[in-house]
């Protein structure tokens, strides 16, 4: 688990903007401090020293509370093929 940053604000389609300490990969879980799911890293946007997040937030939960809190992130396995092919 590491820190993501803290929720900033909540736009009108129901999506969390959190001010990120560094940029995550897309799809992502972010969780809160006691590793409950809030969602998934959807974008990320803004200058590279410090990077938004706009993450797709899942489950029925009270977004104008989230304002504030520090989320986290949790690593995701990669999809695809998990190594090279090695040429002749």
């Amino acid at each position: 688990m590491r820190f993501l940053g803290e929720v900033q604000e909540v736009t009108f389609d129901g999506k969390l903007i959190v001010k990120s300490v560094f940029a995550p990969r897309n799809r992502e879980r972010v969780t809160d401090n006691r590793q409950r799911l809030i969602g998934y890293v959807l974008r990320v946007f803004g200058p590279v020293a410090g990077p938004y997040v706009t993450v797709a937030v899942t489950g029925e939960q009270s977004l104008l509370s989230a304002i504030g809190k520090q989320v986290y992130v949790e690593g995701v396995e990669e999809l695809g093929k998990g190594s090279k092919r090695r040429g002749r």
